[in-house]
């Protein structure tokens, strides 16, 4: 129908008298609406089209909160030995070190008396390898500054002649005499002797000394005593540079 026609029959509606007719016209110029009816069954579905192009990548969120740390894993197996490295270059030889095997041994087969605060003399010389011993005064020389160890004992006999012959310790020292006086080490028969008995007095003695510096021994006691060779000797000390 026209939009002429349609606009005839409305016209024409308004003013009708008879109302079956109306609502013929009205339904005519779809101006009335029938009651709706049942919906129909769902059709089959269609095919599926085809796959739409991809979209454009969504702007990146916000970085989520750290989550908690997991467990230490079990230790895994050791890896198998890597192959020998080649072998670096020799280094430059380094400075001599000093002479370690300073050394000097003395002993005695005297019976010689000894004073209070005299110096004890041995005569002999065994070794002397750079330590040196001069048996006139009783002292040793040592060559080099370093670290010393020394040892010695001494076969004595008291010669105490007070008329009580009341018994005596008797007893050496190790001074250093030059290039001053310095008291090394203190060592005594372990018993009270009597006239005429005999005892040993041993020791020794780790000390430090510069080059050229000299030490004896000295009676200490408060009687002269005697050396009293034992099988043969009557004294004997050894000295080392050990550092």
């Amino acid at each position: 129908m026209n939009q002429e026609n349609y606009d005839r029959l409305r016209d024409k509606c308004k003013d009708c008298k008879d109302s079956c007719l109306c609502e013929v016209v009205r339904c005519l110029v779809n101006d009335c609406t029938g009651p709706t009816g049942p919906c129909g069954c769902t059709g089959p579905t269609g095919p599926k089209g085809a796959t739409g192009p991809t979209g454009a990548t969504g702007m990146q969120g916000p970085t989520g909160p750290t989550g908690a740390t997991g467990a230490t894993g079990a230790t895994g197996m050791q890896g198998p030995t890597g192959p020998t490295g080649a072998t670096g270059a020799t280094g430059a030889t380094g400075p001599s070190g000093g002479t370690f095997n300073a050394a000097a041994m003395v002993h005695d087969e005297s019976n010689a008396i000894v004073p209070v605060n005299e110096a004890v003399k041995p005569t002999i010389t065994n070794l002397s390898n750079g330590i040196t011993y001069d048996p006139t005064t009783g002292e040793f020389m040592v060559p080099q500054t370093g670290q010393y160890l020394i040892s010695w004992w001494f076969n004595v006999r008291s010669k105490n002649t007070n008329t009580e012959c009341e018994p005596v310790a008797l007893g050496i020292e190790l001074h250093q005499t030059t290039p001053g006086f310095n008291l090394i080490a203190h060592s005594s028969t372990h018993n009270r002797l009597s006239c005429c008995d005999t005892g040993t007095i041993s020791g020794n003695a780790l000390f430090a000394a510069n080059a050229n510096d000299k030490f004896r021994f000295v009676n200490t006691s408060d009687t002269d005593f005697q050396l009293v060779p034992n099988d043969r000797y009557s004294a004997s000390f050894s000295i080392t540079r050990i550092n």
